[in-house]
């Protein structure tokens, strides 16, 4: 397995949430503050460097709790859009086993982030 030191994963866990692209951060207002006042009215705010960070250091923390072969197979289901028969074929367990391994790791994901308040202040 390939170890990763301070918080470096293979992929990106925030690119594509909500149509968000890196190209969109770069541009984006560094504060909260920064990004409503260049906001027009009624028009949502852009998304702050500052809140973008927020978010990503929380879904890091996240994907610090999961093990090796956890992180590895949400990066194949998800990531790399490799097919359970695919992840059956290279794991050598059933699709149905890696479907409800699957499902087991996106649950222990979602009770990581479902208190965090900067993920709730997201979703609502």
């Amino acid at each position: 397995m390939v170890h990763m030191t301070n918080k470096e994963f293979p992929f990106d866990p925030l690119e594509g949430l909500r149509g968000v692209s890196h190209t969109e951060i770069r541009g984006a207002p560094d504060t909260l503050i920064q990004a409503l006042q260049q906001a027009s009215p009624f028009n949502e705010p852009r998304l702050s460097k500052e809140e973008s960070a927020a978010r990503q250091e929380v879904v890091l923390n996240a994907l610090e709790t999961l093990e090796d072969w956890e992180l590895w197979l949400l990066n194949a289901v998800l990531f790399e859009r490799m097919s359970l028969r695919q992840i059956e074929y290279v794991m050598g367990i059933p699709k149905t086993t890696v479907a409800r391994k699957r499902d087991k790791i996106l649950e222990k994901l979602r009770t990581c982030l479902e208190n965090e308040p900067v993920i709730k202040e997201y979703l609502v």
